[in-house]
């Protein structure tokens, strides 16, 4: 997305400079702007999401590491 939004940062600009925008350019630019922010906005949500489900592994890290090592060993105490 980082890329992405160089790119656009760096091309619009470049194509601004061959002079004014038609109406179907600027309706196209319009809709890239709505699609750029939609697309913003679902990878930061994501970014958090994920953020909070590896903080909660990493909280739990203890637990499951104690929980692996149950399992190697039968229900009588003998390593499986």
């Amino acid at each position: 997305m980082e890329q992405i939004s160089a790119s656009l940062a760096k091309n619009i600009p470049l194509l601004a400079e061959r002079g004014a925008w038609n109406a179907l350019e600027q309706t196209e630019l319009l809709q890239l702007r709505k699609i750029h922010a939609q697309a913003v906005k679902i990878c930061s949500a994501e970014k958090e999401r994920l953020g909070q489900h590896l903080g909660a592994l990493q909280a739990n890290k203890e637990g499951w590491v104690a929980y692996a090592a149950l399992g190697e060993y039968d229900s009588d105490g003998n390593q499986a």
